[in-house]
């Protein structure tokens, strides 16, 4: 449901004291049969917007008037108004209003000084949100009509909304449309990072909608795009889990064997990537750290250590054997040579 908008109360007071200024001061220069405003009959679906029109006639000469609308919020909500030609054919005009003036009835004040309104016209359009099924009439109160002598009529002419069930078929249309328009607006699926998270759930939401109306997946032009964004969303969560876990293990000069358990829980996160995901080792941000911890655990454990951390000494030892296996053979070559 659409926020309410409301002009400040204070405009509206001091508006009012306008028109009562207006009422007591101005001159007597009517002969009509009476000032008379009526609003429109509209009808819509439940969730639709429908504006009415808000009239006056017999209103030559007048400078300003108010009158509070009245409504069944079960039905309607008024969200919106715009102000009439009536009021702005008038020079040095004022025009306010408050939407939730009571929780059932909205209030619009006008001030037109000059006095050179037309005969007749259309004072606002208000705009009323079908928030369900029935009918609102919609009935003036407290009308007042500046100046003092002009002839109010004793009645003016109500309007209603009717509000009915939603078109399935039309409301279909629209939750597909609006499921199609979400996936469109996403990023490629190799340009999504975390942060497109919520626009990529609201998509799935709104497919689900739709389907629940009676949609399938043929009605939606790109749903490929959906579902390999959200198995992106799936593979960066998995990659994040990973690298999170590897950042809450102590440093390898901390770690002892009681943090084998925690070295083993970020291993199979960033196995888990791997096979469900198909994750790479280049998109772990800290699976050096992780592979120094687990060469650290054999350390503690008595174990051959694996390169980085415990391979140098055999790497040394290996090329130090190569070099006097070298030097042996060729030593041996020399000697051939020279007995030959």
């Amino acid at each position: 449901m659409m926020k309410l908008k409301m002009r400040n109360s204070e405009v509206l007071l001091t508006l009012a004291l306008c028109l009562a200024l207006l009422l007591l001061f101005s001159p007597a220069a009517f002969a009509s049969d009476g000032v008379k405003l009526s609003a429109s009959s509209e009808a819509g679906s439940e969730g639709d917007t429908v504006s009415v029109t808000i009239s006056i006639d017999d209103a030559a000469d007048t400078e300003g008037g108010q009158f509070e609308l009245n409504f069944d919020p079960d039905v309607v909500v008024p969200v919106d108004i715009d102000k009439g030609s009536f009021v702005e054919n008038a020079s040095n005009d004022q025009f306010n209003y408050n939407l939730e003036f009571d929780a059932n009835t909205l209030m619009v004040i006008w001030v037109t000084p000059n006095a050179d309104t037309s005969d007749s016209g259309t004072v606002c359009t208000i705009d009323f949100e079908l928030v369900g099924e029935g009918e609102s009439s919609l009935t003036f109160s407290g009308v007042v009509i500046a100046p003092e002598a002009a002839d109010v009529a004793a009645t003016h002419t109500s309007g209603s909304i009717t509000s009915d069930e939603p078109d399935d078929e039309a409301a279909l249309q629209d939750a597909i449309d609006a499921a199609n328009e979400a996936i469109a607006n996403l990023p490629d699926p190799d340009e999504i990072t975390l942060d497109d998270k919520a626009d990529v759930e609201e998509a799935r939401d709104l497919v689900d909608a739709a389907k629940a109306l009676g949609a399938t997946d043929d009605d939606f032009e790109d749903l490929d795009k959906l579902e390999s964004a959200e198995a992106m969303i799936a593979k960066l969560e998995a990659i994040k889990a990973a690298d999170d876990a590897i950042l809450e293990l102590p440093t390898i000069e901390e770690l002892t064997l009681d943090d084998k358990p925690a070295v083993v829980a970020a291993r199979a996160l960033v196995d888990e990537a791997k096979d469900q995901h198909g994750a790479v080792d280049d998109d772990f941000t800290y699976l050096a750290t992780l592979q120094a911890a687990e060469n650290r655990i054999k350390e503690l454990e008595g174990e051959i250590p694996t390169p980085p951390t415990g391979g140098l000494g055999y790497m040394v030892l290996g090329g130090l054997l190569l070099v006097a296996l070298g030097a042996y053979f060729y030593i041996k070559r020399q000697r051939y040579a020279t007995v030959k």
